[in-house]
């Protein structure tokens, strides 16, 4: 049967009316897939990388000084600990200034993940555990090119005046809010106090580290929680790149509508092209039923077109989703600054059951009307109301 369906498939498709649908439904299901494409990669990205984006299995994020009983305790537990603080300043270079991300470290950061300097601008990077020495800072590329600057000038921040050591090209704690947005600029913790820039109503972001067993940071983070006061949080690797997640949930919210509009649109033009498709069939349908054939088998060989109507349709829009999302990848990449992995089988799989869901879900009332002519309909040509059952 399934070969008679084919060969009955490839005739019907001069017709055009399953040209119509085939092309209603791929363009439906690439709306869908290529969201879930791109979504699937980036979520599997950012679990990949979680740790690394963190530079930790768990921070502690303060707008004041943190306490130095959540270090203790935390040691006293097994865990790594590292303190980072986080502003932004002006950098200058002779008659040249930039706004900056100044970033204060302690050794042992990160606690995961690594660190990747080039020697000089555009050079090879390597990765390192290593940090600027007191008296010298890394800078990223864009601070270099915006001072106009390279390894072994000076630059002043604040009241201090630092060498630069090497081009940082690559951090994987970033972060989301607005000193991401700025080139990044990175010291010793030891230097902090003699750039004298940290003053009373300065914006700064501290962030105590920690890394260690699972079972140690989870126990850590319940001890905690009921600690912390005003505006301190716990960010865990859940929360890593928050605007990365951010943005993807509200593109996947407004992306999804737009796609669920394709589907409405690719549903309506795929039920009237089906209709139009079974009216042809009635004399068709008539006529077997006088050389013989049974309703059921009659019944079962168009359900059986149409079944591989839908997944091939399923499997070109699948296939159009990859493509519309590697687009979106290149465009975008520079902003994801993420390693994105091959995406798994669930899109493909969700395109080709939403392909035939689509085409069998709106022809079965057709079908189930054609089941319905009688041998009859050779000699007469009326066919009565449709079903009620046909509106569900």
């Amino acid at each position: 049967m399934i070969g008679l369906a084919l060969r009955l498939l490839a005739r019907e498709w001069r017709a055009g009316e399953i040209r119509v649908v085939l092309l209603a439904v791929a363009l439906a299901v690439a709306s869908l897939t290529a969201v879930r494409y791109f979504a699937d990669r980036v979520e599997q990205a950012l679990g990949k990388e979680a740790n690394t984006l963190l530079a930790a299995d768990l921070a502690l994020v303060s707008d004041h000084p943190i306490d130095a009983a959540f270090a203790r305790e935390a040691a006293a537990r097994g865990l790594r600990v590292s303190h980072t603080t986080t502003f932004l300043s002006m950098a200058l270079a002779g008659d040249n200034n930039l706004l900056t991300g100044i970033k204060a470290v302690e050794p042992g950061y990160p606690l995961r993940g690594t660190l990747q300097v080039a020697p000089d601008l555009f050079a090879a990077d390597a990765p390192t555990r290593a940090l600027p020495p007191a008296g010298e800072v890394w800078v990223d590329t864009r601070l270099a090119s915006g001072l106009r600057v390279k390894p072994g000038d000076s630059v002043e921040v604040g009241a201090a005046r630092f060498r630069i050591a090497a081009i940082l090209t690559f951090e994987g704690e970033r972060g989301g809010n607005f000193m991401a947005l700025a080139p990044r600029l990175l010291l010793n913790a030891d230097d902090l106090a003699r750039t004298d820039l940290i003053q009373p109503g300065s914006r700064v972001v501290y962030r105590l580290l920690l890394a260690g067993e699972a079972g140690q940071v989870s126990a850590f983070q319940d001890w905690a929680k009921p600690k912390l006061g005003r505006g301190e949080q716990l960010e865990d690797v859940r929360d890593a790149r928050p605007e990365l997640r951010q943005v993807l949930d509200r593109a996947q919210r407004y992306l999804g509508l737009a796609a669920l509009l394709t589907v409405l649109l690719a549903a309506a033009a795929t039920q009237l092209a089906l209709r139009r498709y079974v009216q042809r069939h009635f004399d068709q349908f008539a006529l077997l039923r006088c050389f013989g054939a049974t309703q059921r088998r009659l019944f079962g060989l168009y359900l059986l077109q149409l079944g591989i109507l839908g997944l091939i349709s399923g499997m070109l829009g699948s296939l159009l989703g990859w493509l519309a999302q590697a687009g979106m990848v290149h465009l975008l990449g520079d902003a994801i600054r993420l390693d994105l992995p091959p995406p798994s089988l669930l899109p493909p799989s969700l395109g080709v059951a939403t392909g035939l869901l689509l085409v069998l879900a709106f022809s079965l009332p057709a079908l189930l009307r054609l089941a319905r002519v009688p041998a009859l309909r050779v000699l007469r040509r009326d066919l009565g109301p449709a079903h009620v059952g046909a509106v569900l």
